[in-house]
């Protein structure tokens, strides 16, 4: 992995400066560096290992995939001559947003210190989705937010899917759960299809309801929104599929309401 470009900018450079047409500025808010399992151990080591497998990679596992928009562009540019984002969507980031991204992008982003915080400049194209804090209300004079869940917003035509597993039929199982179904899964959250590839030979699947229970088109590339449970943040230690819309091939059951 090549080295992490950095720049040092004052607060006012960074409120003052232009960001490209389709990336966002991130205020990174944790780090996996120095946690601890629940035995003790120390997990966030050798940050700056090389990624030797996109599967099992310790640095990747460890990448801060999630963060708080700081900056966003005027809007977002789309061209069927490829110059600009790589499907036509709209720009559903606010400032403030808690967004998730690419752990790959997480590392090898443009790094920026300003008054000893982190910021990363992202493509607008590797964030998935977004968790949003509801509107306060006022009643009698007090606020309140705590009656509503965060408003979770999927980008890009991504959607969530939970795992499901395959039955384990030998005859030496301890139980029935076998190997994690790579073919199908669960719709746990979904948003707006992107109207329009570069690629003529991609299309959304354009109706997907949560709950249904989708068959992947072959050799869909899988990975987690976050790669570990012990680092999750998004659903308390739930892990999901990310897909794209366009990799869904049919809908196999609708609404299975019943979230584990």
């Amino acid at each position: 992995m090549a080295e992490t470009f950095k720049q040092i900018l004052t607060k006012e450079q960074l409120d003052s400066g232009i960001i490209p047409q389709n990336a966002v500025l991130v205020e990174m808010i944790h780090t996996s560096e120095g946690i601890k399992s629940k035995g003790g151990v120390i997990l966030g080591v050798c940050t700056d290992e090389e990624y030797d497998d996109e599967t099992t990679s310790h640095v990747a596992d460890l990448a801060e995939v999630y963060a708080k928009v700081y900056k966003l562009p005027d809007k977002l540019y789309y061209n069927k001559d490829g110059t600009g984002m790589p499907w036509d969507c709209d720009m559903e980031l606010q400032i403030g947003d808690l967004v998730w991204f690419s752990s790959m992008e997480s590392k090898n982003a443009v790094e920026i210190v300003c008054e000893d915080k982190l910021y990363k400049l992202l493509p607008y194209s590797d964030m998935y989705c977004v968790k949003r804090q509801p509107d306060a209300i006022s009643t009698h004079g007090f606020l309140h937010t705590w009656a509503w869940e965060d408003e979770v917003i999927m980008l890009n035509g991504y959607v969530l899917l939970e795992p499901l597993y395959l039955e384990n039929k030998s005859f030496l199982a301890v139980d029935k759960q076998g190997d994690i179904d790579k073919t199908r899964g669960i719709v746990r959250f979904v948003g707006k299809p992107n109207r329009e590839y570069i690629s003529a030979c991609y299309v959304d699947f354009p109706e997907l309801n949560l709950g249904d229970e989708v068959l992947l088109s072959p050799n869909t590339p899988l990975f987690y929104l976050e790669r570990k449970a012990y680092l999750s943040f998004f659903d308390n230690g739930k892990l999901y599929w990310v897909v794209q819309r366009r990799r869904i091939a049919m809908v196999l059951s609708r609404n299975i309401s019943v979230r584990v």
